[in-house]
């Protein structure tokens, strides 16, 4: 009987498999007769459906001859053991599978005993093989009957046993997937889970793995062959004929685990050699210091299993990159390659190894430049915290200049020693290492400004220069000869980066050989581009994958697009401007977050408490949007005085359809001018207006009412008033907030427009714009002045009729917040008062501070954190959406508030 193994992959121990159409009662039946039967008391009495199929004698005899030594009921149950439905299928419903659609149709075109078509609603179920698998479909036709076993995508023997169904092509490109884009076994099957795809077995993946993992290192190391020989052939130049001058390779090691100065630990490690002609990988070599299956062997005492072990280091994690340099050095040199100059950083002992086993080679050491600026990058920053002067900026400027000295001086190393005396004393006012032809004080003397040091002047700090004279005049001059011939390992850093995408640092794939698949992988996709994998399907005996080319094809082109674009001067220019702005924004936001992040912060004993406090950002100035579906409604109101603090005594609104109208009676007493203006007065707890007694409701009750009304509207109403910017909005601000209603009632309404500041623009040069002016004026009324009802009437005519206000909403519209937001500022505005006074900024900038949610002591903060730069930041930071400066970018007004705050 075949083999079954259940949903999980392992053998069953129960009764195998079942069969159709009652076969095993039909045994049953004939275990009962007599030893020697007919077949044909099988076939008439349960399966009448072999009559047209095995059963049949003519097609019998054909299908076995006389010379095959078997009886007939041999052959016959042979057959019958076709017919067999495996006991571990899974229903169609159960889960998706990746299947190859004509494929699978072709198959369904006929039954292979009826050459009927045959119909997936037949099927009775799927046998799982990993992503694919097998149909197995009964024929309709109840003369047939027939059971087909149906693959749903092709399948191939990756060895030379070919027996069984064959492996499904798809599991093995899985496998490639999983490899080429980086991930291990638990995140595929996690990926296909959440698809509701049938995931491979861990063992099948492995196989599967090892399949194309094979072929991917067998084209890779052929892959380095061939462009080792066209780095050989440019090597060769015409006026040495057909002598070779030398292969010039650079070289560079990654590990997959990340390591700092104190703690190398890595289990594994990849080093590459590409020639510098080709760009190319031409050798690469891996040092992997565990074993799965070895420890697992050991940890059980026992000998390892026969397999491919990878293990060939011992030794730390810092002496792989030096083993593994000397050894593809060592290579080449077997090869009878002559190899001219090694590019690499000077962080390993390994050429210097490699010249004592290969005397007779005369290849030179070549520094690596990125090496090289990184190091002094890291050394001058390392000043920061000893010196306030050097500051981003300066820092930034510094390694500007150290960069153009390298780039400027190939081969020079005259021009490296002036170009470092220059870099520290230029800076300083000392131009007698200068030249003309990038020094700008010695073309125009009087009026030169420094373009990248802070407000263009020079520096100050004597011991900053002497620490700089220590780092360049007497640590890097005596190097002037070395770094006057700086190589490039870039294309080794490209390959490492393309490696760690494959083979992740946060994952171990070292202890197999998934690691080696993974690097081999990196090697192609460098060399022979995103081609590769249809190639190495091809190589398999897979087809290579329509969509397999295309999107190939379209990272290609991408590639080379991307290679050709960050060439180009203009996309060099565009870099350096977004780092410059980066690094603003970088300074912006550490001056107002403060010191957030900082190793053992939390252990400091001493940490102010201002620097866990946020410096605010700037108030959103976003411009208000108006909807032309939004209601109008005016509003009035009438107080007890003319202070922003007043009491309320009357509100009134009024649209269109509707009118709101009430007293409320004040906590404070109405002054004589206002009781004159308004004919409002209180007598004990009587309201009266003009001597009649008014219903009038408290403060509370009345404004509850006002926000009743505003919320009946279906859209949020549009609140108009005259003058209200300067005063109404105020007084109902002050009176919401007091009763914490203020934001309820700011959330109900869309927007603020004073209708003074529209007929400014509607009717311009009046000889006044007072409500009772313009209603006079422009509507030829009598104007009975400051009753809150009759103002709002009025004022809604006068706008309807003479406003023309469409075209001004998004003009004159302003935040529900506004009020608030004036608030805030006020309250800002008193802490300038000492600068004010002392003039240190005049009262006009202050406002303007105050506006910007800043206080003095957000400034005194600011610098405390960034020092001058972080004062500058803050003040000159620019708004998002208008563009425009937060306070000011005036030199000479920051150099003031720097000056005060340094004197305190």
């Amino acid at each position: 009987m075949p083999t079954i193994r259940s949903v999980k992959g392992r053998f069953s121990t129960k009764k195998p498999v079942e069969r159709i159409h009652n076969f095993i009662e039909s045994r049953r039946k004939v275990k009962t007769q007599p030893k020697k039967f007919s077949v044909s008391d099988i076939v008439l009495e349960d399966h009448p459906y072999f009559i047209s199929s095995s059963l049949q004698t003519s097609s019998t005899l054909t299908k076995y001859p006389p010379e095959t030594n078997k009886s007939y009921h041999e052959h016959d149950r042979d057959d019958l053991f076709n017919e067999y439905i495996p006991s571990d299928l899974v229903p169609l419903d159960h889960c998706r599978f990746l299947c190859e659609l004509e494929y699978l149709a072709s198959q369904l075109k006929s039954c292979i005993g009826c050459n009927k078509p045959l119909h997936l609603h037949d099927a009775r179920g799927v046998r799982c093989y990993g992503v694919s698998g097998i149909l197995y479909i009964v024929c309709h036709r109840p003369i047939c009957g027939r059971l087909n076993k149906i693959k749903l995508g092709k399948t191939h023997y990756p060895g030379e046993n070919k027996r069984g169904i064959g492996v499904f092509d798809v599991n093995t490109k899985i496998a490639t997937g999983m490899i080429h884009s980086g991930i291990g076994g638990t995140q595929l099957s996690n990926f296909l889970s959440v698809l509701n795809i049938h995931s491979i077995d861990f063992k099948a993946l492995k196989e599967r793995e090892n399949e194309t993992g094979a072929a991917i290192e067998a084209q890779a190391e052929i892959s380095e062959e061939r462009y080792l020989q066209e780095e050989i052939n440019q090597s060769f130049t015409e006026e040495n004929g057909d002598t070779q001058t030398g292969i010039s390779v650079s070289t560079d090691t990654c590990w997959q685990k990340k390591g700092s100065g104190r703690s190398y630990n890595s289990l594994s490690g990849v080093s590459t050699l590409i020639g510098t002609k080709t760009g190319k990988v031409v050798d690469h070599r891996l040092r992997i210091s565990s074993c799965k299956i070895c420890e697992k062997a050991k940890s059980k005492e026992m000998i390892p299993r026969i397999h491919q072990c990878r293990k060939n280091w011992s030794g730390s994690a810092k002496g792989m990159e030096p083993d593994m340099v000397v050894e593809m050095l060592k290579g080449l040199d077997d090869k009878d390659i002559v190899i001219s100059q090694v590019v690499g950083d000077d962080d390993s002992t390994g050429f210097d190894r490699a010249k004592v086993l290969m005397p007779n080679s005369s290849m030179v050491k070549i520094s690596d430049k990125n090496h090289i600026k990184h190091n002094i990058i890291k050394k001058v920053n390392d000043l920061k915290s000893k010196h306030r002067e050097l500051s981003g900026m300066v820092a930034e400027s510094i390694v500007k200049n150290v960069s153009y000295v390298l780039e400027q001086n190939i081969g020079n190393p005259e021009g490296i020693e002036k170009g470092f005396h220059a870099t520290v004393n230029h800076m300083y006012g000392d131009h007698q290492y200068c030249t003309e032809n990038w020094c700008g004080y010695l073309k125009n003397k009087h009026n030169y400004v420094h373009s990248n040091l802070p407000y263009g002047k020079d520096l100050s700090s004597a011991s900053l220069k002497s620490d700089l004279e220590k780092l360049f005049i007497q640590q890097m001059v005596p190097q002037s000869d070395k770094l006057s011939k700086l190589g490039s390992s870039q294309a080794n850093e490209s390959v490492n980066n393309i490696i760690a995408l494959k083979a992740p640092k946060t994952k171990h794939f070292s202890s197999s050989s998934s690691l080696n698949y993974r690097v081999s992988s990196a090697v192609l996709q460098k060399n022979e581009g995103y081609h590769y994998i249809s190639e190495l399907n091809t190589s398999i005996g897979l087809s290579p994958g329509n969509e397999t080319i295309r999107r190939g094809s379209k990272l290609n082109l991408q590639r080379s697009k991307k290679k050709a674009k960050t060439q180009s001067k203009e996309w060099k220019k565009k870099r350096i401007f977004l780092k410059k702005k980066r690094a603003k924004r970088t300074v912006l936001s550490e001056t107002k977050e403060g010191t957030t992040y900082q190793s053992s912060i939390g252990l400091q004993v001493d940490q102010k408490k201002d620097d866990i406090e946020n410096i605010p950002d700037m108030p959103d100035d976003s411009h208000q949007v108006v909807t032309t579906d939004a209601p109008l409604v005016v509003f009035d109101l009438e107080t007890t005085g003319l202070s922003r603090y007043s009491d309320i005594t009357q509100i009134a609104a009024c649209n269109v359809d509707r009118i709101f109208s009430r007293y409320i009676f004040p906590n404070q007493p109405i002054s004589a001018e206002a009781s004159r203006i308004t004919g409002l007065t209180v007598v004990g707890n009587k309201m009266y207006h003009n001597g009649s007694l008014v219903p009038y409701k408290l403060p509370h009750e009345g404004l509850t009412d006002f926000l009743s009304y505003i919320s009946e509207f279906k859209d949020k109403p549009i609140l108009i008033g005259h003058n209200i910017k300067r005063f109404d909005c105020h007084v109902l601000f002050n009176t919401l907030s007091s009763l914490n209603m203020w934001n309820e009632f700011s959330s109900q309404i869309s927007c603020f427009i004073d209708s003074l500041n529209l007929f400014k623009q509607v009717v311009p040069g009046l000889a006044s714009y007072s409500q009772s002016f313009l209603v006079n004026n422009l509507l030829g009324q009598e104007y009975e002045s400051h009753n809150a009802v009759h103002d709002a009437r009025l004022l809604l005519k006068l706008i309807t009729d003479k406003g023309n206000i469409s075209n001004y909403l998004d003009d004159l519209a302003f935040s529900p917040n506004y009020p608030d937001q004036y608030h805030l500022q006020l309250c800002n505005l008193k802490t300038y008062s000492k600068v004010i006074k002392e003039k240190v900024i005049s009262k006009a900038m202050a406002l303007k501070a105050a506006k910007s949610n800043l206080k003095l002591c957000h400034l005194k903060m600011s610098i405390d954190r960034g020092g001058k730069m972080g004062l500058i930041a803050l003040l000159s930071e620019k708004s998002v959406k208008t563009g425009d400066v937060r306070v000011t970018k005036n030199k000479k007004i920051l150099q003031r508030i720097f000056d005060y705050f340094e004197k305190q």
